[in-house]
């Protein structure tokens, strides 16, 4: 007998996306998004708040240690997405920490808390927890540091992108910090050059509880944000085919 709950995914509002993971996110997961800088993350996570908020009903907390509120939204502007009319209506929350205040956002876990439970918030992004970990001077505080947030956003219940920022390792991307041992669910941008072009790709690497795709698909950012190809075949810079 199938466990219905398990059947509880969220939209990710990404189109393309969520054929390949059955439907969805998992309800109340952590899903880490990675990528070298410049290749959409923060697009694709603004994506799926907006998505949440203006279309499933879902309000959506972006908290950030790295990009001005304003600024954000003037860039998101251009995608059609009015996040400032979203935060008027109590759809949408940030909560800005500069970095010398990273740590208040790890002790005021409980002050967020209430926010997320007065507001019926059901969906978060971090950006960053490459912000969280480097505060750290080692790499055993910087994994107890980022288990002790990933295990306060369990508790929130919400469904949570946290941003992170990768390396390319020959053909592979690599996390910083191991972060994605801690997650439910491992998402990779690849920005591929190709000549004098470069080209993006996304990587379903894991997901705990779902069956996905196991392969690079093409992704593009759009007028009206970021749209994948799954039957769109990637190839990297050698010429090697995913």
């Amino acid at each position: 007998m199938v466990d219905k709950g398990s059947l509880d995914k969220v939209k990710t509002g990404i189109p393309g996306l969520d054929d390949l993971i059955e439907g969805g996110l998992e309800r109340k997961s952590v899903i880490v998004l990675a990528g070298e800088a410049g290749s959409g993350k923060t697009t694709f996570a603004m994506q799926y708040l907006y998505a949440g908020a203006a279309l499933y009903k879902e309000p959506g907390l972006y908290v950030t240690f790295e990009e001005q509120k304003s600024t954000l939204f003037k860039h998101m502007a251009r995608m059609g997405w009015d996040f400032e009319k979203l935060e008027k209506e109590k759809k949408l929350f940030v909560l800005e920490y500069p970095p010398h205040e990273v740590d208040s956002f790890i002790s005021q876990g409980n002050v967020v808390e209430d926010l997320i439970r007065e507001n019926g918030i059901q969906r978060v992004v971090i950006d960053s927890a490459t912000s969280l970990a480097l505060l750290r001077e080692d790499e055993y505080k910087r994994r107890q540091a980022l288990l002790k947030t990933i295990d306060t956003l369990r508790r929130w219940g919400t469904t949570t992108i946290m941003l992170s920022e990768a390396e390319m390792r020959g053909e592979r991307l690599r996390v910083r910090f191991g972060i994605e041992y801690l997650a439910d669910g491992l998402i990779l941008i690849y920005n591929i050059r190709k000549g004098d072009a470069r080209e993006l790709a996304l990587e379903v690497f894991k997901m705990r509880g779902t069956a996905h795709e196991r392969k690079l698909c093409l992704m593009k950012i759009t007028g009206k944000g970021i749209v994948l190809y799954p039957n769109q075949q990637v190839l990297t810079s050698t010429g090697a085919k995913f």
